[in-house]
């Protein structure tokens, strides 16, 4: 008999990257129906103890680094260089200077995702983990490409290494909650208490099978109490003006009756330090009549951890949910293949992927012509499309016999990228090595 480790990592982490600050939060199978466990940095503080500095320092002279709470005290004690900003310098690109050499940003934050990892390493040992679902708030091109070059580094026993926007562990939360949270819809308002409120509106089309559940996104500048100075960390920053704590809470009123109104919403989360103060009172009245209301910080890396679980060990009910976020595909995708003579319509992709997670690679025998026609079918209203793809000075050879692979990426939530190949038809004619780059736009 065989045995095998695989039983053993049982861990599903979801780690939410910020800019000034992460957390992390675990479900393993034996946690199911309950919600994940976020890493208490600070466990005798109440009002925030999940929060981790996003930051590095390296010890003067010597190749030793810590991450976090530990490096600011490091810092402070004038122990070493502070590293901030490390996650927008890994999404710039920007080098990080730090005496007189320059680190790859990609590897520095590699370095934190690990540090951050040991400190957990009681709980959480590294060789348990199955899948780290990374969120961050935004997931675009930039980003993905930051994330992909510190898998690189990052030198972990973890085969399954994940991303999503923080829209994307949102849903994935409340899929995991009852349904009386969301089947009138669900909202999150993040506030930090000195910029522009965002909320994050999750609307669901019950009429459809499965329920398509799909995003809105507002931002509320009037809510904001100052700007934080570039230069500054944002727990040191003080704002310079403020409005009075009535007129705050009459300005959240506003805007709830307007983005929430009766009988709409199910449950809403009040994330971030900005609702921590006893500011909220007609807001607080309001927001409780017929809905749950949740205050905290934590909802975007539980929502991680459950979207690791999502996507490693579908729940059964997860099926009769379709998720369409600003990063998912919204088309169904294929081609036309000849089949015993008759055209046929061969699925290659399917709405609701990440589109950075698009890749397929497949083989055609080319049967007349130089097109090759995909399929565009989009699930969020509109006709079938059938767009050709020119290959332009094909191989002079008699039909059938020219062998193409073709592998299709995306570029963006909306380019689809089409890379084909002649590989020819074995030694009766060698392969060419032509290739053809195309671009389907718009989808």
């Amino acid at each position: 008999m065989l045995f095998t480790r695989e039983s053993a990592k049982r861990y599903k982490i979801g780690f939410d990257i910020g800019e000034y600050a992460s957390q992390v939060s675990w479900i393993s199978p034996g946690m199911q129906g309950s919600d994940p466990v976020t890493f208490r940095v600070r466990p005798d503080d109440d009002i925030d103890p999940f929060s981790i500095p996003t930051a590095l320092v390296k010890k003067t002279g010597a190749n030793l680094w810590y991450c976090g709470e530990e490096a600011k005290r490091v810092q402070s004690r004038g122990g070493g260089t502070l590293v901030n900003h490390i996650f927008s310098s890994a999404v710039k690109g920007n080098p990080v200077r730090i005496e007189d050499q320059d680190y790859d940003p990609c590897s520095l934050l590699a370095l934190f995702v690990r540090r951050v990892l040991a400190l957990m390493q009681d709980s959480i040992p590294a060789d348990e983990i199955s899948c780290i679902m990374f969120t961050s708030e935004v997931m675009d091109t930039a980003t993905v490409n930051a994330l992909n070059k510190m898998k690189e580094f990052l030198s972990l026993p973890v085969e399954n290494i994940l991303s999503e926007s923080h829209a994307g562990s949102f849903y994935h939360y409340m899929l995991m909650q009852p349904a009386s949270m969301h089947e009138k819809g669900a909202m999150i308002c993040e506030y930090d208490g000195m910029h522009a409120m965002k909320v994050i509106r999750m609307r669901y089309n019950n009429h459809a099978t499965p329920v398509v559940a799909f995003t809105e996104y507002a931002e509320f500048p009037e809510m904001m109490r100052g700007e934080l100075p570039e230069e500054e960390e944002k727990k040191d920053y003080l704002p310079a003006a403020e409005p009075a704590e009535d007129e705050r809470d009459t300005r959240f009123y506003s805007i709830l009756k307007k983005i929430a109104p009766e009988q709409e919403i199910s449950s809403v989360f009040l994330l971030g330090d900005g609702f921590q103060d006893q500011w909220m009172k007609k807001s607080v009245s309001y927001l409780t009549y017929h809905r749950r209301v949740f205050l905290g910080s934590n909802l975007y890396s539980k929502g991680a951890a459950y979207g690791a679980m999502v996507r490693m060990n579908p729940p059964v009910h997860a099926s009769d949910y379709f998720f369409l976020g600003e990063n998912r595909l919204k088309s169904n995708i294929g081609i036309m293949v000849d089949r015993n003579g008759h055209p046929t319509y061969q699925p290659l992709l399917s709405a609701g992927e990440n589109w950075y997670e698009v890749q397929k690679e497949e083989e055609y025998i080319l049967d007349s012509g130089n097109e090759l026609q995909f399929v565009v079918t989009p699930l969020t209203g509109g006709s079938m499309t059938t767009i050709p793809v020119v290959l332009e000075n094909p191989p002079a050879r008699p039909e059938r016999t020219t062998r193409l692979k073709v592998r299709i990426t995306m570029t963006d939530p909306t380019t689809l990228s089409v890379h084909v190949e002649d590989l020819g038809f074995g030694e009766i004619f060698p392969s060419t090595e032509q290739v053809w780059d195309k671009k389907i736009e718009g989808i």
